[in-house]
């Protein structure tokens, strides 16, 4: 750390120390005075003396000299005095002057002002709570800095930005603190917190409890170890209430969620086709299971496997059970509206289409995530209106991601569900604060609506703390335009540690820059006199060199929101560095909360599993049947029929609009009566609990041998097949050596089940289409010269 050049010299201009010397000097130039004056009186007396004397023996001069004439006043010559005091006056100012030019501090701050925030200006700005055991008065708020057995905690309603990376202490030093001063708050927020490997729910989740937390686990490490949770729950209850156009907003919400991607490069049609199918199955489900009773049954498995089973296998003309089911509804249907998106596309996009949606929804195909989702045992309005406060740790692997996209969708939920609870109530705030701590927040999806969140979300009552490893990071998840709003509209920013240099100069950047005084020397090698110079530079508060060796405990803090203390009067917001140096370190959990927050417990004996893991998957699916028509009937066509409780109708597959039944004036939603002549809901029949398969195959096409199944940890590769208007083989089209080349490089990029796919491709058309699925873009750019 840079030291200070210390003006040791500055003390000769102090005022008081000028002044002791004016007073001084003015003393001794009076003593002398009156010592010239008594001397001069006697000279007369003198002068006489020596006349009178004997000139072989001539007196004295100084016998007759008293040193109490320094101190007696010769009031007869007050003229000399009143000389003596004008004179001495100009030379007592005239070197008052000059000690004062040429000792005083010459750090004028001309080259810049930034400074730290002094303990005592700490104190006067921050609320001081106890760091014991005891509850303390008021709300929570943010760790600053510890000092003397005290944290001070920001109360404002502010959002955090934490970068620390890995092994910097992050969650000893800065997660665990947070959420004692949390818990122990008089007043009681509810928390979310992502927490990877479910470390801090072992060892607070007795604490929470005891504080009259209700401590809540989404748990995607185990989802049987924890809550359901049903990303279609919001949607179902819009419908229930017959609130359809929220149902319809709440619908493309998830959708955008699962297939909006800023960074995508891929032709945005392959989009906004997936989130309409998506909408089109989503309506189709809610309509069909709850106008027979069974609104449970609503879960995006139900969804995915209907989409599995009709979105496969074209007839001779392109199309699917899947275009004949929504070709059946109503023209004023809400499904059949989404679903008019795909039925402009042809053959051949049409498949890339159902590929791509799929390819995002199979982990919902998987039992532990099917089962999970088929439920849901968390009111997300009770975060904030619930008799208790939450406490909700979801917890998620580090090794798999997999399944991080449920994380993001959840989190964007809840803030959709809090933000308009929040903008309808009179006084357009939660009545309880929602805090989150989002520690490795850029290693999951993107959050939709965090921006705005972070923008809206303090009036409303929800704060947010997000903990990266570094700035590049949330820029790789959130675009580099996006990073930057979100890091603007965090109040608090606190540097911890980082490995990327880039950081480092970031941060320095925003703490400013000081005026320093450096000092030179010259003169010869050997020379004892030397000549001494000292100027004003400027240097950065901290080097960003600086910034990378902070100590163990130590962190540097960024408030540009506080600008008042707890008086209400104005104060400017100077960084924070927590430094061991002046005390002001943060202390980690083995120094003070160790007693409290240590539970070494293995998740599987922490009491956490739910009932949903004996959900059978079977009972959830909605059995479709094709009836072919007699031949002799003319016009005949196939029709698509569906079991509803041992029920079973046949839709007609044919052009009309509005299947057999039901009149046109019955718009698009009918009463339950003239559907229940039309739609499916769930067979009675079970399956085994333990099954690991899908009801029916995973897109047959896709393996070419009939059958494709999906377990958990099974690579999948999610084709449907495909329709073309030609069919040119591959060597017709191509030059053998391209062929070679395009192998080449999809056995490079592609997985094994994928590669083992395109191989058994036989025409020019398929292998087209098969590269221009969103996910294989990459691919595709590389070797797309080849297939044009």
């Amino acid at each position: 750390m840079h030291k200070e050049y210390k003006q040791w010299k500055q003390i000769f201009a102090n005022k008081y120390f000028l002044l002791a010397y004016a007073v001084l000097s003015y003393l001794i130039v009076f003593c002398i005075a009156n010592f010239l004056f008594h001397f001069i009186e006697h000279i007369p007396e003198t002068i006489s003396s020596l006349q009178a004397l004997d000139p072989s023996s001539p007196p004295n001069l100084f016998e007759k000299i008293k040193w109490t004439w320094l101190f007696d006043v010769m009031w007869s010559f007050w003229i000399g005095y009143v000389a003596v005091f004008v004179i001495a006056t100009i030379f007592i100012f005239k070197q008052v002057y000059k000690f004062r030019v040429a000792y005083r501090d010459i750090n004028k701050n001309t080259k810049g002002t930034a400074r730290w925030t002094e303990i005592e200006e700490i104190q006067e700005t921050y609320k001081a709570v106890k760091d014991d055991d005891n509850e303390y008065k008021g709300r929570a708020g943010m760790p600053i800095v510890h000092y003397n057995d005290h944290l001070y905690i920001d109360t404002n309603s502010t959002h955090t930005l934490v970068i620390a990376s890995t092994q910097s202490g992050k969650t000893e030093m800065y997660s665990y603190p947070y959420l004692d001063v949390i818990m122990r708050a008089e007043v009681k927020d509810s928390v979310i917190i992502t927490d990877i490997k479910g470390d801090m729910l072992k060892n607070t989740r007795a604490e929470f409890e005891k504080r009259g937390y209700e401590v809540l686990c989404l748990n995607l490490l185990n989802p049987y170890w924890g809550i359901a949770y049903n990303p279609l729950e919001l949607i179902k209850q819009a419908y229930i209430k017959k609130d359809y156009s929220k149902a319809q907003m709440l619908c493309n919400t998830l959708s955008y969620s699962l297939f909006h991607n800023d960074k995508s490069n891929a032709d945005p049609m392959w989009e906004e086709s997936s989130i309409a199918l998506v909408n089109a199955l989503i309506l189709a489900v809610c309509d069909l299971c709850i106008k027979n009773g069974e609104p449970e049954n609503i879960t995006m498995y139900t969804l995915t496997v209907m989409l599995n089973e009709l979105g496969s296998n074209p007839d001779e003309d392109g199309y699917t059970r899947l275009d004949h089911f929504f070709g059946s509804l109503p023209p004023s249907h809400p499904a059949k509206l989404q679903y008019g998106t795909i039925q402009f596309s042809q053959g051949v996009t049409r498949s890339g289409i159902y590929t791509g949606t799929m390819a995002k929804l199979k982990n919902y195909t998987y039992d532990t995530i099917a089962r999970m989702t088929a439920r849901n045992d968390l009111n997300i309005e009770d975060l904030a209106y619930g008799d208790k406060p939450i406490a909700l740790f979801i917890v998620y692997p580090d090794w798999d991601d997999s399944n991080y996209t449920i994380i993001s969708t959840f989190l964007s939920q809840v803030n959709a569900v809090l933000s308009e609870k929040a903008t309808l109530s009179k006084d357009s705030k939660l009545p309880r604060t929602v805090r989150h701590l989002f520690e490795e927040v850029a290693n999951i999806p993107p959050i939709e609506g965090l921006n705005r969140s972070l923008a809206v979300g303090l009036s409303r009552g929800l704060l947010y703390t997000l903990v990266i490893q570094n700035v590049a990071q949330l820029q790789d998840v959130y675009g580099e335009k996006m990073a930057t709003a979100i890091m603007g509209n965090c109040g608090i920013q606190i540097y911890i540690m980082s490995d990327e240099m880039e950081d480092a100069e970031m941060f320095s950047e925003k703490l400013g820059v000081t005026t320093i005084i450096t000092a030179d020397r010259q003169g010869q090698l050997m020379d004892v006199e030397k000549t001494y110079n000292e100027r004003e530079e400027e240097r950065p508060l901290m080097l960003p060199d600086e910034l990378r060796r902070l100590k163990k405990g130590e962190w540097v803090v960024l408030r540009t929101k506080k600008r008042e203390d707890l008086k209400r009067n104005r104060v400017v917001p100077y960084p924070i560095f927590a430094s061991l140096e002046n005390g002001t370190n943060m202390l980690h959990r083995y120094e003070y909360l160790m007693h409290r927050f240590h539970n070494p417990i293995a998740l599987s004996d922490m009491g956490l599993r739910g009932e949903h893991e004996f959900i059978d998957l079977e009972s959830l699916l909605i059995e479709f049947n094709f009836i072919e028509k007699e031949k002799g009937d003319e016009g005949a066509s196939d029709s698509l029929d569906s079991s509803v409780n041992n029920h079973t109708s046949a839709i007609e597959s044919d052009e009309s609009s509005v299947p057999a039944g039901l009149s046109e004036e019955s718009g698009p939603f009918a009463s339950s009566d003239e559907w229940s002549s039309l739609y499916a809901t769930m067979p009675d029949d079970n399956i085994d609990q333990g099954s690991d398969t899908l009801a029916g195959n995973i897109i047959d096409s896709a393996a070419r041998d009939g059958t494709l199944k999906t377990k958990e940890g099974e690579p999948t590769v999610n084709m449907i097949e495909e329709v073309y208007e030609s069919s040119t083989p591959i060597l017709d089209a191509i030059k053998e050596d391209q062929y070679i080349y395009i192998k080449q490089v999809s056995e490079k990029h592609l997985s094994a089940s994928e590669f083992e796919y395109f191989v058994s491709l036989r025409t020019i058309e398929e292998i087209r289409s098969f590269f221009k699925s969103p996910e294989k873009q990459q691919v595709y750019e590389q070797i797309k010269r080849h297939l044009e």
